[in-house]
């Protein structure tokens, strides 16, 4: 069987690894017509339930700042089906989300799978040297 090997790779290594990281945003916009966000979080995770954890985090500390009917939408989607559609979601490598409007601003969270390469260290490219000091082929 022949496999293709690319220029560079020692012989006998197979092509790095991928797995699956879930990428999180909270956007914050201080109102329902704001033309942009007014704050935005972004951070990676590695399971859906670690990402579904988070933003349930999240929404459940902001609750308590909210109207009565949103507060109890907050506390149906973190308390009952709504987060367990979310991490179903990711785990079949579809992204999820959840908004609410608290007061006059609005808030939402999204949750989207990507692929995470692992690269070998052989296929680094080298960090530039600090500045002042000599680049390849340079002398000093």
């Amino acid at each position: 069987m022949y496999v293709s090997r690319s220029r560079g790779e020692p012989p006998g290594t197979t092509p790095p690894p991928t797995d699956v990281a879930f990428w999180c945003e909270r956007v914050r916009y201080r109102s329902l017509a704001a033309d942009g966000a007014d704050q935005t979080t972004r951070y990676e995770v590695g399971t859906p339930a670690e990402a579904v954890r988070r933003v349930r985090t999240e929404v459940r500390a902001l609750a308590s700042t909210l109207p009565p009917a949103e507060r109890n939408r907050a506390f149906e989607w973190t308390d009952s089906g709504g987060c367990l559609h979310a991490v179903a979601a990711l785990h079949r490598h579809e992204p999820c989300g959840f908004s609410l409007s608290a007061g006059s601003a609005w808030v939402e969270w999204s949750v989207r799978p990507f692929l995470r390469f692992h690269v070998p260290h052989y296929r680094l490219l080298p960090l530039l040297p600090p500045s002042g000091s000599p680049v390849c082929g340079e002398t000093p």
